[in-house]
């Protein structure tokens, strides 16, 4: 696998709702640091995630690697639509940082969550 195309892959992992393909790409001690979640294990993360998650569509716009500080950043819309079934349309950078095999060990998500936190806080008053 090409360095570069992790970002590729993760997003294509992301959008088919595939959390073993998405945890795949990982550590075993990966993390993703969301503004929504907060810190979280990639496997405590992508399972509240996908369990919020009725569809996701992304698109990429553009990806950026950085090989000498395994470094890999995203840019992205992500069309996502929770299980109530509102609809949520942002831009999103996503910033990997990977270990020595380019599995990702942190993913930092950065994007305006003032709607989607909100959302999430109305999904689960409804649980």
């Amino acid at each position: 696998m090409d360095f570069c195309d992790l970002g590729e892959r993760y997003l294509n992992a992301l959008e088919k709702g595939e959390l073993e393909e998405i945890l795949e790409l990982f550590s075993s001690d990966g993390q993703v640091i969301s503004p929504v979640y907060g810190r979280l294990r990639a496997e405590k993360f992508y399972d509240t995630l996908l369990a919020d998650t009725r569809n996701s569509e992304l698109q990429l716009h553009h990806s950026i690697c950085d090989h000498k500080a395994n470094k890999l950043a995203v840019y992205f819309t992500y069309r996502w639509t929770l299980k109530d079934d509102s609809l949520l349309i942002f831009d999103v950078v996503d910033i990997l940082v990977l270990d020595d095999n380019h599995k990702i060990k942190e993913l930092t998500i950065v994007y305006d969550s003032r709607e989607t936190s909100s959302k999430i806080a109305s999904l689960r008053q409804q649980k």
